[in-house]
């Protein structure tokens, strides 16, 4: 059933700051403004840049590209280490400045929002004016560093499209009335939600341009996609105000970390293995969740394949009893150099639903856990563990990933 699409206005102001990470850092350093800048985890040739400031982008670099590389293809680049908690503070103060214009309605990520537009707002001359509010009160309130791209759309799909198409500091309004004509020159992958592999299946599928796509009927795209996702797509893109229905609960939680140069050793990696999963411990706890399984993944160094392992077991939320079965998992890495270690907590349940162990075999440690964090959250990260934390362990904290803004206590 095709629902019906409102032609009376634009629904959505969807927010997309630009190559954020590195405005941060230029809005921070006065120094690096208008300098081509990469942001990475670490000082390091061999890892990736997590953003690049558009001075950088400029030389063909990208979120991805590899440090070596981005510096032979603009030798006078800088590279900068990320500082994650920056972030979040950057992300917290964008949030006030925007709530003074009109109130938030969705989180997306770390540097995307959205606004839903009420009554007259949704009025394309007031919904334009309205986005040119938002980017002074950002100047103005946050830094001049801080651009943002901008589109208004009658849901929240076309909304991020719109803001995909114009950037830095653009401003884009798509209406049913401007479809299809303004996807047109845009690749299928330029399309939210369509990456390399979904182009394949519909390249299979005899869908090869985004005016293809337009004309696909929305039993076409169910098949490309194997389901309902597939027909929510279509409706969507013909500007239906709707979104596909997100699970109540999260599914899992973990941590991963490209490794500095002198922990890329069996015990370096196995120390920052041990951190990360008392931190990803720590959060379940904190959003009352336990789980039921623990996946261990590691990148080798050169062209070496990765390695991952899991086990099950029964709910829990443990600290101890969960470092001793990473330590199983451990027990079974083949022995080259490691690149990346990687956490993940797997099959969770809210604690509402928890069911108890009948024997009460992993019930009795868990009281020390919640001790451990209130310790760590008033006198500081790090000031009690589980086992002994080395110090080039200790110094990291937490990560600002594009799709999770970690909270206060994180850091």
């Amino acid at each position: 059933m095709n629902l019906p699409v409102d032609r009376t206005g634009v629904n959505w102001l969807f927010l997309d700051l630009n190559a954020f990470f590195a405005s941060c850092e230029q809005q921070d350093d006065p120094g690096l403004r208008g300098k081509p800048i990469i942001v990475a985890q670490m000082l390091a040739d061999t890892t990736s840049a997590i953003a690049a400031s558009y001075e950088a982008k400029a030389f063909g670099i990208k979120t991805g590209t590899r440090v070596r590389d981005a510096k032979q293809m603009c030798p006078n680049l800088t590279v900068v280490k990320a500082k994650h908690q920056r972030y979040s503070f950057y992300h917290e103060r964008i949030l006030e400045a925007v709530d003074t214009c009109i109130p938030v309605e969705r989180v997306m990520s770390i540097d995307e929002l959205a606004c839903k537009l009420m009554g007259k707002e949704r009025e394309i001359p007031v919904a334009r004016e309205l986005a040119n509010r938002i980017k002074r009160t950002i100047r103005e309130r946050v830094g001049d560093c801080l651009r943002c791209s901008i589109g208004l759309g009658p849901s929240i799909f076309l909304g991020k499209v719109g803001s995909d198409l114009q950037k830095p500091d653009g401003l884009v309004v798509i209406t049913p009335d401007n479809l299809p004509d303004i996807l047109l020159p845009l690749k299928l992958t330029d399309i939210y939600g369509i990456g390399s592999r979904m182009e394949t299946r519909l390249n299979r599928a005899g869908i090869m341009s985004v005016a293809d796509l337009w004309a696909a009927s929305s039993t076409t795209l169910r098949r490309v996609w194997g389901g309902v996702q597939g027909v929510l797509f279509h409706q969507m893109l013909h500007g239906v105000d709707i979104q596909p229905q997100s699970s109540q609960f999260s599914r899992s939680l973990g941590h991963q970390h490209v490794l500095e140069p002198e922990l890329r050793t069996a015990e370096g990696a196995r120390n920052f293995a041990h951190h990360l999963l008392s931190k990803a411990a720590e959060r379940l706890r904190n959003k009352e969740y336990y789980c039921r399984r623990l996946s261990l993944h590691l990148r080798w160094m050169g062209e070496l394949a990765s390695w991952s392992n899991e086990t099950s077991f029964q709910e829990t939320r443990d600290t101890s009893f969960l470092l001793g079965r990473l330590e199983e998992l451990w027990s079974g890495m083949p022995a080259y150099k490691p690149l990346s270690v990687g956490v993940t907590l797997l099959d969770l349940v809210p604690a509402q639903h928890h069911q108890p162990d009948l024997f009460g075999e992993q019930e009795r440690p868990s009281r020390l856990a919640p001790l451990v964090d209130d310790l760590n959250r008033r006198f500081g990260r790090n000031t009690v563990g589980f086992g002994k934390v080395p110090n080039e362990v200790q110094k990291f904290t937490g990560h600002a990933a594009f799709q999770r803004v970690p909270e206060s206590w994180e850091f």
